[in-house]
């Protein structure tokens, strides 16, 4: 059951919960104003964090695009923020927190306090990823810090439950669940149902890992009554997942495979393929473990099939990675190689088609950019000085 439990883990790296976003991008493409496309892709990078993360990339090039004519420092903190985020979630660590302190050394200079509070947060979630736990909690802090000047008290809690992670990975419970208690707490006054539902999941996940089945699931129940009362369906089938994986620790294998069957029609509803394909991926993983191998396969095929007819390489992996443990022929392996090989491939050209310097490139931008007269002085320095030594000797 590792990788079921995996996938509760990480849902709290991003800023807030958000839904279906109130901007498109069709509204985003025929937007002529530079500034104002920078405005509406801020709202769309949130959705796209969560269903589409390819989006970002493409995203952030149009934006880029705009800004030619007028080099506007607010666009370009938010183009560069949207590739510092893709390149972070797509394991480009150094390139991305390099590209996310840009932005943020603009909004500084700009003075919006939430975009501030936004990006301190950021750059808090890739040093979390980094494990570099005191500068991720020195970001998160920050973000805190600068969220509390903000008109919207929504901000004054933004990074807590990061913090909260940030403490769980670096091994002290304790803060960590008094950060998740404390976000609840200002999450309640404001009825922010869908954060109180995230953060109810990580207490359950600290207890899960614990091996506390019984703590865990009051939790996971906390965070479905809190997700009944949201608007959002992809809180509401998270909460269910959960509790779908507290059933099998129980023992309750009926109980969890009716759960996860239910988990994975709402998925089919809901239309967001990566997750139809984790759904067919749990109810192999489920089936396997209960010895029923043919059912098993056949649910992990349907998530491969699904993941190859939508180009989902990741996810073809995760699927054939899932096959290996019951077939170890090279067969799987040779082509997990080559779907690693596309995979990075598609992302470097993707990064590609940013036009960004590379880092080289940039260090000698900045330090070279002289003058053509000052080289012409550098070409003519050895002249000068044989024509002295000549004369001195002469003399």
């Amino acid at each position: 059951m590792n990788r079921i439990t995996i996938m509760i883990v990480l849902l709290h790296l991003s800023s807030f919960c958000y839904g279906q976003s109130v901007y498109n991008f069709s509204q985003f493409s025929h937007e002529s104003d530079p500034k104002n496309k920078a405005t509406i892709a801020l709202e769309l990078l949130k959705y796209y964090n969560r269903y589409n993360l390819d989006s970002l990339n493409i995203l952030g090039v149009d934006l880029k695009k705009s800004n030619e004519p007028i080099d506007d420092n607010y666009v370009k903190a938010t183009y560069q923020r949207i590739f510092g985020m893709f390149d972070v979630r797509k394991g480009f660590m150094e390139e991305g927190l390099k590209l996310l302190k840009f932005s943020r050394s603009i909004f500084l200079n700009l003075g919006d306090d939430e975009l501030i509070c936004e990006a301190f947060n950021e750059t808090g979630i890739c040093y979390l990823l980094m494990n570099d736990f005191e500068r991720a909690k020195n970001n998160f802090n920050t973000s805190i810090k600068f969220g509390k000047s903000c008109k919207s008290n929504s901000f004054s809690y933004l990074a807590k439950i990061n913090l909260a992670q940030c403490y769980y990975e670096n091994g002290d419970l304790t803060s960590a669940q008094f950060y998740a208690k404390k976000y609840i707490q200002q999450a309640l006054k404001e009825n922010k149902f869908e954060s109180i539902a995230n953060a109810y999941s990580f207490l359950g996940q600290i207890q899960l890992d614990q091996k506390n089945i019984e703590k865990s699931l009051i939790y996971f129940e906390q965070q479905m009554k809190n997700a009944e009362k949201s608007s959002s369906p992809y809180i509401l089938i998270r909460a269910k997942n959960n509790l779908a994986i507290t059933r099998f620790y129980q023992g309750k294998k009926e109980a969890a495979l009716i759960l996860f069957s239910e988990v994975l029609a709402d998925r089919k509803k809901q239309g967001v393929i990566a997750y139809t394909c984790d759904a067919y991926l749990n109810l192999g993983e489920i089936y396997t473990e209960l010895g029923e191998y043919k059912k098993g396969w056949k649910y992990i095929d349907s998530s491969l099939i699904l993941a190859k007819n939508h180009g989902l390489i990741s996810h073809r992996i995760e699927a054939l990675k899932m096959k290996m443990k019951n077939d170890t022929s090279k067969h799987y392996g040779n082509e997990i190689a080559l779907l690693r090989k596309k995979q990075t491939k598609i992302i470097n050209k993707e990064r590609a088609d940013r036009n960004l310097k590379t880092s080289i490139e940039m260090e000698q931008s900045t330090q070279l950019n002289w003058p053509w007269y000052i080289y012409l002085i550098f070409t003519l320095i050895p002249f000068v000085i044989y024509f002295i030594l000549k004369k001195d000797l002469t003399n």
